[in-house]
């Protein structure tokens, strides 16, 4: 998969979904490598965290991926997303 745009769920190391999202994320050949941001709501479990996370789209698991917290704040949260590995295909 060259990209993604879309609703996303963000589960936690031992399997709990901590939230749902939306995220813009592109492969990176280059580095072996995807990224993108990610935003959600305010106040959840995920906003204004560095986290270790699988992101899973309605349809499949997309990786694992770490969230840098960029803006926590008025309507939305959003995270930069730095994807270990390659992103599914």
């Amino acid at each position: 998969m060259n990209s993604y745009e879309g609703p996303v769920r963000i589960i936690g190391d031992d399997g709990v979904l901590l939230t749902t999202g939306s995220a813009s994320l592109t492969a990176d050949p280059e580095h072996g490598n995807w990224g993108g941001l990610l935003q959600t709501l305010p106040h959840t479990a995920v906003a204004g965290k560095a986290l270790l996370v699988s992101l899973e789209s309605p349809d499949e698991t997309l990786g694992r991926a770490q969230l840098i917290p960029e803006t926590d704040g008025g309507d939305h949260a959003v995270s930069r997303v730095v994807g270990i590995g390659e992103m599914a295909p």
